[in-house]
Formats: C-alpha cells, structure tokens, sequence
C-alpha cells in the first residue's frame, strides 16, 4: 500500500490542474484525511476513485497493478469483488492463485470467486453453482450475502423465479444493513441484485421495476457485459409499448455484445434483435439468418425452426422463437396453447404476450385483459436512486463533475 500511496500523491504533486483540497472533494474526504493516508493507508473505493480521477486513460491498467500489491486482509476481499464484477478474469485468476494457499476467511473467498470465475469462462453452467457453494461450507457477514445473491443465478437456470425473487430481496435487505465502511462492498452486491432482479422482473412482467433495475446497471457502467444485458431487460420492457424504442435498445446491446469478444453472446443478441424484427414486422437485414428471413415470410418449416431452437445458446434463450412460431399459425388455440405453456414455467412475461397475441387474433373473453396484465411486483423493500452507485464513476476532464 505505501507504494501505491506515494505514486499517487506523487501524480497529484506532479498535475498542474490538481490539488490536495480538489482531490479529497472529489474522492469524498477531507483534506486533512488525505494527509493522513500517508502513514494510516487508504480505503479501497477511495483507491478506486484516485484511479479515476488521476489516471483516466489507463485506469483499468493502473487499478490492476494496485490491487495486486495490496496485503491487508480487508483490501485483498475487496480486490476480489473489484475483479470479479469488472470481469477482470485475468486480475482475478492472479489474485486466486496468489491466494489460494491462505487459511481462514481468505480461503473461503477464494473457494467462493473460483466458483464465479470458472461461471465467466464456461467452466461450469448455472446448473452446477448450488452443488459448488454447497462444498464452500458454511460462510459469514459480506461473503454470506454474495453466496445468497450467486445461488440466485442457479435459480434462474432451473426456473424457479419466485424462489430466485425471494432470495434476491433477502440479500438486498442484508445489503442495506451493512455500514458506512462497506459502502463498496453494498455498492458492488446492489449491482449485482439489480442484474438479479431486472432479468426476473422482466420474467415476472413487472416491467417498470424491470426497467428501474436495469437502468440502475446501466448509470452504473461497471461492465459491457452487463450493460449489454441490462439493454435487453429495457428493449423487452418496450416490445409492446414502443416498437421504436425497443429496437434502439436491443441495438445497443447488440452493438455492444460485438465488444465482448464472445461469440455465443454475440450471436444471442443479435438473434433476439431479429426475433423483435419480426415481431414488430421490422425488415430483417440482408445478412440475417435465411431461415430467420423465411419466418418472416412466413415460408419456414417446422424443422427449420427446431434447427434455429437447437442453436440457442442458454436454457430460456428459445421463449421468443416458441412465441414466435406459434404466432406465425394465427390461429387463437395454439396462441393460448402458448400462453398456457409460459404460464406453467412462471414466465408471466412471455405468458402476456401470447395473450396480447390471442387478442390481436379476436379473443375476447373477459379474462384476455387479465392474462396480459397479469404480474408479481418485484420491487423491494428499500430503494434507492438509479444512480445510486458511484464507486465507478468517471471525472469529465472540465468540471470535474462526477458523471453516474
């Protein structure tokens, strides 16, 4: 830590546009504080502020190299979240391997981010994290939370949504009862709830939370890749109040997904881009998938929509196809055929639109409204503003605004 002290007061010696009194404003701290770091050490999130603030071009570069000199058992916890919900895989795997032979608290954290590691790379699906945390044993304070809010990943896998929306706002309520000095930490787990909850707000038809919680990611900007995924929450939210504005933001998130470097991400994205081409009668561009281009013509076989269903790359990933191909028959018995399916697997989302479907086709029975409207209010106890997280946020080079 006395390193990365005295390089950083060092920049802020060295700027000409800087000060002590500017600096300790910005991070949040007084000037006598900042003074004092010199000899009683830094804060993690006031670090990772310094980072932004000093070193905006390379900050990514320049947090990496700090948080692997880092040796206070509070700050390594702190390193493993940063990398993790960055998703610095490479900065993570170093912590773990640096680590990885430490006992106590230290080794239930490495036990609990190399499950979340080998999640990012493929190594093991949603499906295997419960049996994965269950060999951790048993974990406490902070770490307890971030278990609580992981295996919400496996309910989703499995769809059990209300079992994954319960969990999801007991964590958030254990979230809000960590202290001032944990506010990275409660910043970090509160982005990760919000990925939670916008995606099974969405499957629970609760779209204006849906949107709240993906918007909170969105302010945030931590990570592409979540970002990238909260613009499919909000594109999905509009499908059927603006067409305009659920195109734009199934855009975005393909657009973005081209950045990742995944290609299975990638091409989700711009599968789903396409399946609300079709559904808003939008044309498809040239270099869309043929058997895509025929659904739109109505011209494609039910073997080829199975050859694009076994395609997919996640469980959950073929809702829109099914909704699609049953729409494609225009006929009101198999739109509430469809509607029923959601239904059973709790996707009250997918569920509304194969009753907005039905009606489209001339289904008037008085329970229509009430399928398309059905929902679980999913918003939690607490609140908090959508841009409530600040940990990462950048400096404009002018005002020195923080921007969310």
């Amino acid at each position: 830590m006395h390193t990365i002290l005295s390089s950083i007061f060092e920049m802020i010696e060295d700027r000409d546009d800087l000060n002590f009194n500017t600096v300790a404003e910005l991070i949040g701290c007084t000037k006598q504080e900042l003074s004092s770091m010199r000899t009683n050490g830094c804060g993690f999130r006031k670090l990772l502020r310094l980072s932004y603030l000093l070193t905006p071009g390379t900050q990514t570069e320049v947090m990496t190299e700090w948080c692997k000199l880092l040796n206070t058992t509070e700050s390594i916890k702190q390193a493993f979240e940063y990398a993790s919900i960055t998703r610095n895989k490479e900065l993570l795997q170093y912590l773990l391997e640096s680590f990885r032979r430490e006992k106590g608290e230290i080794q239930k954290y490495v036990a609990v981010y190399q499950i979340l590691l080998d999640f990012y790379n493929n190594v093991i699906t949603a499906g295997d994290i419960l049996e994965r945390i269950e060999k951790v044993g048993k974990t406490k304070g902070e770490l307890a939370i971030l278990v609580d809010i992981i295996k919400c990943y496996y309910y989703y896998f499995v769809g059990n949504y209300h079992l994954m929306l319960e969990s999801a706002k007991e964590a958030e309520r254990a979230v809000f009862k960590l202290g001032a000095r944990q506010i990275f930490v409660k910043e970090c787990y509160l982005h990760r709830l919000a990925e939670v909850l916008g995606h099974v707000s969405l499957l629970l038809n609760d779209l204006k939370t849906a949107r709240y919680y993906a918007n909170i990611i969105i302010n945030a900007d931590i990570c592409a890749k979540t970002v990238s995924g909260a613009y499919y929450i909000v594109g999905m939210t509009y499908l059927t109040e603006n067409s305009e504005r659920s195109l734009r933001y199934l855009k975005l998130r393909y657009e973005i997904s081209k950045t990742l470097g995944e290609q299975d991400i990638e091409d989700n994205a711009r599968r789903d881009l396409d399946f609300a081409k079709i559904y808003h009668n939008a044309q498809l561009d040239a270099d869309s998938d043929p058997v895509l281009r025929k659904l739109q013509g109505q011209a494609v076989s039910d073997f080829e929509l199975n050859t694009i269903k076994g395609a997919t790359y996640h469980e959950g990933d073929d809702d829109f196809l099914i909704l699609l191909r049953a729409s494609a028959k225009k006929t009101k018995e198999l739109m509430h055929e469809c509607r029923k399916y959601f239904f059973s697997k709790s996707n009250y989302f997918f569920a509304s639109l194969a009753a907005n479907e039905a009606k489209r086709l001339g289904e008037s029975s008085a329970l229509i409204d009430e399928f398309i409207e059905f929902k679980i209010n999913t918003k939690g106890d607490v609140s908090f503003e959508e841009d409530f997280i600040g940990s990462f946020s950048s400096y404009s080079n002018g005002s020195w605004a923080v921007s969310a």
